[in-house]
């Protein structure tokens, strides 16, 4: 990214990220692994539909936008 900023001058290039926190304390983040070495097929459940807060934030050649809460 570094090289194509320094070729390109006028290049708009943004990373963008996003993380949603249920209000019961758990954090379901799209990139997040869940690994357990005790039972690696263990299944992780959740309810479904609980209030939550979603949290979005971007990073680029102009600094960061947000974070936005949503």
């Amino acid at each position: 990214m570094l090289e194509i900023i320094e070729e390109h001058e006028d290049a708009i290039i943004m990373i963008s990220d996003e993380a949603h926190f249920h209000l019961n304390g758990s954090v379901n983040k799209h990139n997040f692994r869940y690994w357990a070495p005790q039972n690696p097929h263990k299944v992780h459940e959740r309810p479904l539909h609980i209030p939550k807060v979603t949290v979005w934030c971007a990073i680029g050649k102009v600094g960061v936008i947000g974070p936005y809460f949503f």
